[in-house]
């Protein structure tokens, strides 16, 4: 069956990176941010840290939870530039109790955090990454779209945020499913909200994942953090996870067994009823004491996702 693939994304990212190149203009990005959002001056508290749980309803305990696991993710390699960084949240809906946090030092974006709201008034951290190209960049999205001529070049970053003829929801099914919904002179188009690459939906799409099936936890980084980091690669250079057989692996156990044995893993998905198949580098993972783990992704920069999350939606290849 034939099928649409991230080909073009691929090639292009090949060819110089030029779809994927930052402009470096986020602070324009605060002409479109909401109320909840906060600069952090100080350089950071202690590495480990407990929290009690939250109260849901004051935007002070959201605010206190970015702040935390800012500090504890900033003392890890690669986070460094998140000590001082400013971050403003955007909610993601409709009613999906969830918020993108971008972060952002000296006018440059330098990562994200997906949190959504946990049992008892606590907090889950969704996915996170780091990078000039975080999740849901607005930057991406516009240059996307001039590039796609869905909106004329002429018309600059700062009106196009400004602009309200031009809706611009951002749709978080699940990790992976991440999405803009644009609405331009009555018509819908759906773009990957990291890549910015157009997507072939007509549709909101459903989520791969049922949420009454995996209640939301609430997360702690707390403690010592274990880590297995590889090198990027190019997952086209390589192609056994198009006809190949995957891995069995279902648990941490089970992906650090295949890490030792080779130290390029492919992690494949098929996305908006195998409309779209994403391959990504596996990078490695992340896990802090009293943490689920986090399966590290090459997606136009690092990208930590839950590993069970990861591994409902998708496989490992050698």
């Amino acid at each position: 069956m034939k099928r649409w693939t991230a080909w073009t994304a691929a090639c292009l990212i090949s060819m110089g990176g030029l779809l994927f190149v930052p402009m470096q203009t986020s602070a324009v990005d605060h002409l479109e941010r909401t109320s909840l959002t906060q600069t952090l001056k100080e350089s950071g508290a202690p590495h480990t840290m407990t929290k009690a749980p939250l109260d849901l309803r004051s935007e002070s305990s959201l605010a206190d939870t970015i702040k935390a696991w800012q500090t504890a993710l900033s003392h890890e390699n690669g986070f460094h530039n998140w000590q001082k960084a400013t971050w403003n949240s955007y909610p993601l809906g409709p009613g999906t109790h969830g918020w993108v946090i971008i972060l952002s030092e000296q006018g440059k974006d330098v990562g994200y955090m997906i949190i959504n709201a946990a049992e008892n008034g606590s907090f889950q951290l969704a996915e996170y990454g780091t990078g000039d190209n975080p999740l849901f960049s607005l930057t991406t999205l516009y240059r996307s779209l001039v590039q796609q001529e869905l909106i004329p070049s002429s018309i600059s970053f700062s009106d196009f945020i400004k602009n309200e003829a031009i809706t611009k929801e951002r749709l978080y099914m699940d990790a992976l499913t991440a999405l803009w919904k644009i609405n331009i002179q009555q018509q819908t188009y759906y773009l990957d909200a990291k890549s910015g690459e157009l997507l072939p939906l007509k549709e909101d799409p459903a989520p791969k994942i049922i949420q009454s099936m995996t209640p939301i936890t609430s997360t702690q980084l707390v403690g010592e953090v274990h880590e297995w980091v590889t090198s990027p690669f190019d997952p086209y250079d390589r192609l056994p996870w198009v006809e190949g057989t995957p891995l069995h692996v279902t648990q941490l156990k089970e992906l650090q067994t295949a890490l030792r044995q080779t130290t390029k893993l492919t992690y494949v998905t098929e996305l908006y009823n195998n409309q779209v198949t994403l391959p990504l580098a596996i990078l490695g993972y992340t896990q802090w004491d009293q943490s689920e783990p986090y399966l590290a992704l090459d997606h136009v920069g690092p990208r930590y996702v839950r590993l069970l999350a990861a591994l409902q939606q998708g496989d490992i290849y050698p």
